[in-house]
């Protein structure tokens, strides 16, 4: 159920959590977790006038995620309810912040996450200035639903000391990954970056906070890889560096994705 507080401007979804979004164990996976963002995200926009298909089709502009954090203090299983809450904030540079949080049905909290969106000009390829989006989607005070937008610089791939390289995972992007702007969806890459990583590693592991960031776009039949390592161990935390290469027709290769991750032990 979808229900959008106007007078708050706080948006709420329950959603069940069915077999097809849980793992060997009936652990939810990590892409559900960011395909529920982006649901709430899109149900809210599109409440307000603002949904992807309507401002493609009829402004030619298009949402588009840019980085996200999420960290994690509950990791959900099958059968259960999660009771998601999101706001939009003010402008933060060029993009426009997004909260959401979730919980139990009995409210113990499962994660929050921070995500940084732009609206994209697609007849001029430049973004909407926030304030012109803020006019549209309203944001709540700040003094009832506020979160600091600034979540710190990325961790790139390439600055980390490798402790322990992963095999190069080589995923194809096939015909159900396309969305509707008809290329790779933004929920695919975490699908991928997961399925860089050992059996044994996900067994043994949760993810405790991941902070992911896209790059560039990408589309059905590139051929793609994955690079992963380990860059601390402390304890039983371990954090993995990962970043998704697309390799061009000329040889050249273009950076699409990229992601730092802390795990601990189960």
């Amino acid at each position: 159920m979808f229900y959008l507080d106007d007078k708050e401007c706080v948006s709420t979804l329950d959603l069940y959590i069915s077999t097809a979004d849980t793992d060997r164990t009936y652990d939810a996976t990590l892409p559900f977790f960011f395909a529920s963002c982006q649901e709430i995200a899109g149900l809210h926009a599109t409440e307000k006038g603002m949904g992807l298909k309507s401002m493609t089709e009829e402004e030619q502009k298009t949402w588009m995620i840019t980085r996200e954090k999420i960290t994690f203090n509950y990791w959900p299983h099958w059968g259960e309810t999660i009771k998601m809450r999101s706001w939009p904030q003010k402008g933060f540079h060029l993009v426009c912040p997004r909260v959401i949080e979730a919980e139990t049905e009995d409210g113990k909290s499962i994660f929050s996450s921070m995500s940084h969106w732009v609206v994209l000009d697609l007849a001029r390829k430049r973004p909407v200035r926030p304030k012109e989006i803020e006019e549209r989607l309203p944001v709540p005070s700040e003094d009832k639903h506020y979160i600091d937008p600034d979540i710190g610089k990325m961790r790139k791939y390439e600055d980390e000391e490798k402790l322990e390289l992963f095999p190069i995972y080589y995923p194809s992007p096939c015909f159900f990954d396309v969305d509707y702007n008809r290329h790779i969806n933004n929920v695919v890459y975490t699908r991928w970056i997961i399925s860089a990583l050992p059996d044994d590693f996900l067994l043994a592991h949760r993810i405790k906070e991941i902070d992911v960031q896209w790059v560039s776009q990408t589309f059905e039949h590139d051929k793609i890889y994955v690079e992963s390592a380990i860059t601390e161990k402390k304890d039983d935390e371990v954090r993995i560096s990962q970043r998704i290469m697309r390799e061009n027709e000329d040889k050249s290769i273009t950076l699409l994705f990229e992601s730092s991750s802390l795990w601990i032990g189960k």
